[in-house]
């Protein structure tokens, strides 16, 4: 915890970037949520004017379409500012990351240099400041966005129907839990993931700046066979963690579907006893389809902090 704090201090350098970043978040979701209750009530409009003298009105119709396509609209250039502000932020904190890196290194005694390898540095200073950089603009910015989401739209479905309420949001306590579970798991495996890719950086930077003493003892067969070692280790400890994002996201999803499947089958059985209209089970689902978008990118984020 104490490193992503470390790392939240250096966002805060960029506060301008950071407080737009929210705020375009903010709104993001602000039209995000609303568009859903359009959606249903010109489901009602049309359902409850199909078959009558007066026809359906074309000019209410017409109307809930402008403002849909509005708020559309405004979530997209929000989502574009939310994006392109938390790729910059990233990429001003590394780039702040980088400099004090080597002018801390620069500072180093001969002792330090003597007991750490350069393969070694060159990794933190590539590698694991990038693993930072995916934290800022995953984790910073963009996880706020999905927890405002899920908080909003299980708030909106407990207030439309609070049986349907409950139903969508039994799933979250088992989702996070899972989360939590997998977040260890990757954080143990990051590390280790780290640690052997310092161990490939060694070996090739030996190698490279030792060739004339490989090549004068013809020992390239024995140093190829250490650097495969050392490469297959990378690579199993990265397919290692993507199985484990992979399920977990695929976990996360089979929830998310066999929930939306009980959604429908109450909520059916709801508008055919007349306490829901269709055009409110189709918000439903609609707030369903918001709701799978952090769900599925609960992976992703959960991957970035265990990284960071």
């Amino acid at each position: 915890m104490n490193h992503i704090v470390r790392i939240i201090g250096y966002a805060l350098r960029h506060k301008t970037r950071l407080l737009m970043a929210y705020l375009c978040t903010a709104g993001a979701v602000a039209a995000y949520v609303v568009l859903p209750r359009y959606f249903g009530e010109a489901i009602d409009l049309i359902a409850d004017n199909v078959g009558t003298v007066s026809g359906i009105p074309a000019r209410e119709i017409l109307v809930s379409i402008s403002i849909i396509m509005g708020l559309s609209v405004i979530r997209g250039v929000l989502s574009y500012g939310q994006n392109y502000l938390a790729e910059a932020l990233s990429q001003f904190v590394t780039y702040d990351l980088r400099n004090d890196f080597y002018d801390r290194v620069q500072h180093q005694s001969f002792a330090f240099h003597d007991r750490h390898h350069t393969g070694n540095l060159m990794s933190r200073a590539i590698t694991d400041v990038e693993n930072i950089r995916m934290f800022i603009s995953m984790g910073l910015v963009r996880a706020p966005y999905f927890i405002a989401l899920f908080i909003l739209v299980a708030i909106i479905l407990m207030s439309m129907n609070w049986k349907l309420g409950l139903i969508a949001s039994c799933f979250m306590p088992v989702v996070a839990f899972y989360t939590s579970h997998v977040r260890l798991k990757m954080r143990n495996l990051w590390l280790i993931a780290q640690e052997k890719m310092a161990e490939l950086s060694i070996t090739l930077q030996e190698n490279f700046s030792g060739m004339k003493v490989v090549k004068a003892f013809a020992s390239e067969d024995h140093e190829e066979a250490k650097f495969d070692v050392r490469s297959k280790d990378v690579a199993d400890i990265f397919i290692e963690a993507e199985q484990l994002r992979a399920s977990s996201m695929s976990f996360m999803l089979f929830t998310f579907l066999a929930n939306m499947g009980l959604i429908l089958f109450f909520g059916g059985m709801e508008v055919i006893n007349g306490g829901l209209t269709p055009g409110e089970l189709a918000q439903f689902v609609f707030y369903l389809q918001i709701l799978a978008l952090p769900v599925r990118m609960c992976g992703w984020v959960v991957n970035a902090y265990a990284r960071a």
